[in-house]
């Protein structure tokens, strides 16, 4: 039995995951430079979740969040992707 079945608060808990790891790659403490030297940010972003349903907090079989975010994020955040781009540099 998953310790957090409600979707919501898993994609709060993905969130805060994300962007802690962000947070602290910005950061200037020699520790986390360090660190972040080594291994970036997003590598700790795509594995720290993946414990998360390793260690049985968060039910992969059971959550619908892959279905909400593809269908909902995912089209919203490759348009904000798109908006950033160099037009005229990719019409040369």
């Amino acid at each position: 039995m998953p310790f957090i079945t409600n979707d919501a608060i898993v994609l709060g808990l993905l969130f805060v995951i994300i962007s802690t790891f962000i947070t602290a790659g910005q950061s200037h403490h020699p520790f986390l430079k360090k660190i972040f030297k080594i291994t970036p940010p997003v590598l700790f972003c795509y594995f720290v979740p993946s414990f998360c349903v390793s260690l049985g907090l968060i039910s992969a079989e059971t959550s619908q969040l892959y279905t909400v975010v593809s269908r909902y994020f995912l089209p919203t955040l490759l348009i904000l992707l798109t908006l950033s781009t160099d037009l005229k540099a990719i019409f040369k």
